[in-house]
């Protein structure tokens, strides 16, 4: 219950509002007079406006030509402020919201103090995370409304954002996060729109080569980038003179038209039979989900299949389409005869299993093999094969390294869509390899976490990276230093996945938990609960009555619920709700990327790997600041 004071209608009529008018104008009125006479003439007079009136009346002072001007001078001194008062007051009223007057009962002050920037930094000391004076203590939440400060999770809370489509959560929440990322980032999207505004930012390191001293976003010519030829403006630093880091975009697809420069083989990361059920567990999640109808007998039998394959490809060194080949030949034991092959017997019981699975009847033979493939259906795409093996004995294309990435805090941009032909389950194997291999790096780090944390902002999580294990290993991860933030586009896409119990596993173990609207009250209990946790406040109520015994005044004082389901669904675009571990709910205004100090380095990344860039730029914001974001002004 929120106990915070509220105004009482009933300590204010009409005859008050009318009272203050008149002595407005009585002020103003005695004003003028004394301004008229005393600054308009030499005449000697009372400082009193009342006796100057009276004194103007019996004819002792007379009202000239120069009182006259002076009192016209300061009426439009005084018009031009209040024109100028109201012109403010307007632009203040048109970045209101409907719902902003609603933060004053929510969190602010000590309510929310580990959001807070020198929350958030004491964290990062406590945690032993070096930063720079460029980079920030956390991932940006967003602003709050009344104190403006901007608030922050800390490098060890792990994030689940609710926005409904086209709300900003890419602009507002996963592009900032990025930008501010002071180590690796692996993060996953069905579009291409954060590869774009984001890939020259993560190209370079920001330390001047000569100097080797950290160097502010705002001190470079991002114009530069690019053309070798093109000199910084002065006191500027170009990008070229900047060091670079790894960018990796796994783009099988085509969401973001990358051409396969290097390749990762999913088997690598397979080293004994627990891995191997782990990755064929990404491929038998990765179409249908969780709550998806299943056969009791055929699903279960295809996905032990499927494991064994894959744990014969990986000892054997086989490349993983050849698992596909294998689920389509029912009658090839190849692999089992691989399992019974190694010299410490190490695989024998995972031998005699697959040998029994080649030794059921036809038609339950035939089931299993043909459930399998169901599962393994993307390794037949030729447009995959690129990206998942090598062309031949020739290829020189660099093969993907997780331990070797997370090392050097890369950038990893993993994309799939939906839908026949998706790549998301390899986009899946790709996201876990890489997380798997910086939890084993943190393991060997001091305190057991990885010295600069590792940032893992997974967009439309729900649609791409379908990992069933994520609620269970979610709240883990955070005392690790690796940053995941599961972003999905309503309650109902989680549960689609991992199941009602698991969405409520998931949103329990985050320790910020924001909502960014655009949620019908349609989709199941989510509104409901978010509008019951963010609880009622009192709410004073009265009324003035007057009769031939004078004048009343009752009051009562009523709760009233903070945001109700329809005001929830309703939630205005560029305001979230973050609910935090220790928190009261907060209000916040959300901060895209065109506001940060970023803004430079967006619109050129945008510039140089979006073939739209005037229509992208034209629907995020025309003008910002001095900042001209259309061609002619960013030329």
């Amino acid at each position: 219950m929120r106990t915070r004071s509220v105004k009482d209608p009933a300590t204010t009529d009409g005859s008050l509002v009318l009272l203050g008018f008149g002595a407005a104008v009585a002020a103003l009125a005695g004003g003028g007079l004394w301004a008229g006479i005393h600054l308009g003439t030499d005449q000697p007079a009372p400082d009193n406006p009342i006796a100057i009136a009276k004194r103007l009346f019996r004819g002792d002072l007379v009202w000239q030509t120069g009182s006259t001007i002076v009192v016209v001078l300061s009426a439009l001194v005084l018009l031009a402020a209040a024109v100028g008062a109201l012109v403010l007051l307007g632009r203040y009223r048109s970045k209101k919201t409907r719902v902003d007057d609603k933060a004053r009962h929510l969190g602010r002050g000590r309510d929310i103090e580990s959001l807070s920037e020198k929350g958030c930094r004491r964290k990062a000391a406590d945690l032993a995370i070096e930063l720079t004076p460029t980079q920030v203590p956390g991932v940006q939440v967003g602003r709050h409304l009344l104190s403006k400060q901007m608030l922050r999770g800390s490098y060890e809370d792990l994030h689940c954002d609710i926005w409904g489509p086209r709300t900003g959560k890419s602009s507002s929440r996963v592009i900032p996060a990025i930008l501010d990322a002071p180590g690796g980032v692996i993060t996953t999207s069905n579009k291409r729109d954060v590869v774009d505004a984001t890939r020259l930012w993560r190209s370079v390191r920001l330390l001047d080569r000569v100097t080797g001293e950290p160097v502010k976003a705002a001190a470079v010519d991002w114009s530069t980038y690019g053309d070798s030829k093109a000199v910084p403006a002065k006191g500027m630093v170009s990008v070229e003179s900047l060091e670079r880091r790894p960018v990796w975009v796994f783009d099988p697809q085509q969401v973001a038209d990358e051409q396969p420069s290097w390749w990762w083989n999913p088997l690598t990361w397979v080293t004994d039979e627990v891995k191997a059920a782990d990755l064929a567990e990404h491929f038998a999640s990765g179409d249908d989900g969780v709550e998806a109808k299943k056969d009791p007998f055929f699903d279960p039998e295809g996905q032990d299949l499927l494991a064994g394959l894959i744990l014969a490809a990986a000892v054997a060194g086989r490349p993983i389409t050849d698992v596909y080949t294998w689920a389509t030949q029912e009658k090839n034991k190849e692999p089992v005869e691989i399992l019974r092959g190694t010299a410490d017997g190490r695989y024998r019981l995972q031998a005699d299993g697959l040998a029994a699975q080649y030794n059921q009847t036809e038609k339950q033979r035939s089931g299993v093999f043909t459930t399998a493939k169901k599962m393994i259906r993307s390794l037949k795409l030729s447009a995959v094969h690129p990206w998942i093996r090598a062309s031949g004995p020739g290829d020189t294309r660099p093969h993907f390294d997780p331990r070797a990435f997370v090392a050097e805090g890369g950038t990893m941009y993993s994309l799939s869509r939906e839908g026949n032909g998706s790549a998301g389950p390899l986009v899946t194997a790709l996201t876990v390899a890489i997380i798997d291999a910086a939890e084993q790096l943190a393991t060997t780090s001091p305190k057991g976490r990885l010295p600069v944390p590792l940032l893992a902002p997974l967009d439309e999580v729900a649609n791409v990276v379908r990992w069933a294990k994520l609620p269970g290993l979610y709240s883990h991860y955070g005392s690790r230093g690796i940053i995941i933030m599961a972003v999905l586009q309503s309650w109902s896409q989680g549960v689609n996945v991992w199941g009602t119990e698991g969405m409520r596993k998931l949103w329990s173990a985050a320790n910020v938990r924001v909502y960014g609207g655009g949620v019908a009250i349609d989709d199941g209990e989510f509104l409901r609960n978010m509008s019951t946790a963010i609880g009622d406040h009192w709410e004073i109520s009265g009324s003035v009555s007057t009769s031939d015994h004078g004048r009343s005044v009752s009051r009562s004082r009523t709760k009233q619920r903070t945001f109700t389901e329809a005001e929830l669904e309703a939630l205005p675009r560029g305001r979230a709700i973050v609910r935090s571990s220790g928190n009261t709910p907060v209000l916040v205004r959300t901060v895209p990327w065109w506001e940060g100090p970023n803004q430079a380095a967006v619109v050129a990344s945008i510039r140089v790997h979006d073939p739209e860039a005037d229509r992208t730029l034209a629907g995020a914001v025309t003008l910002v600041g001095n900042v001209d974001l259309t061609r002619e002004g960013a030329a």
